[in-house]
């Protein structure tokens, strides 16, 4: 087994890395940029957890590094467009001083 691949199949990398992108999310005024990378990271952290402790059975769906890659993007996408829809919602209610009708 490669390095790479050792390093991306193992749920404590992915936990630390989520981590770090959440805390350089919030430390260095992201935007929102990293948080959804990060919580995608800890998602991969749980189902990796979750594939090792034998919770879905004998189902083995992340098996190679390119099915932790696809699984992390489709992941990373998919809270970007929760948290923009979530942050989307709360703008409206709110007036703005620079919004000139």
């Amino acid at each position: 087994m490669s390095t790479l691949t050792y390093w991306l199949l193992i749920p404590e990398f992915w936990l630390i890395v989520g981590i770090l992108l959440i805390a350089a999310d919030f430390t260095i005024g992201a935007d929102l940029f990293l948080l959804p990378i990060g919580l995608s990271a800890l998602l991969m952290a749980g189902l990796l957890f979750a594939q090792e402790s034998l919770w879905f059975g004998d189902i083995v769906f992340l098996g190679t590094w390119r099915q932790v890659i696809i699984w992390f993007s489709v992941l990373s996408v998919a809270f970007v467009g929760t948290i923009r829809v979530a942050f989307q919602r709360g703008r409206h209610h709110q007036s703005d001083i620079n919004d000139y009708k």
